[in-house]
């Protein structure tokens, strides 16, 4: 099964990069970019693109980290939680018994 899931993993990653390669033939054309009163260097398009998508990438991480690292602090947080309330019930359980 791990097999079947790297090779599905590996032909998409060859997809996208045939994809890649093919905006990057037909976009080659060098355009600035204006943002209020910025302009940047001339770059292809295709540079726009990929600088565009790995920064994309690099907020999905951080999002996805973030959300993970939120998850992580509830579950410690729940895990004391039910180790107190476990020896407070065996404390009872033990005074009860007396």
């Amino acid at each position: 099964m791990a097999a079947l899931r790297s090779l599905t993993f590996l032909l998409i990653a060859l997809l996208v990069l045939v994809i890649g390669v093919l905006v990057g033939i037909d976009n080659s054309d060098a355009v600035s970019l204006i943002f209020l009163d910025w302009t940047s260097p001339a770059l292809p398009v295709f540079v726009w693109v990929c600088v565009a998508t790995i920064i994309g990438f690099l907020l999905g991480i951080a999002l996805t980290g973030i959300g993970t690292l939120r998850q992580r602090r509830g579950r410690r947080l729940a895990e004391r939680d039910l180790e107190s309330t476990r020896r407070e019930l065996e404390a009872r359980r033990q005074s009860a018994g007396d």
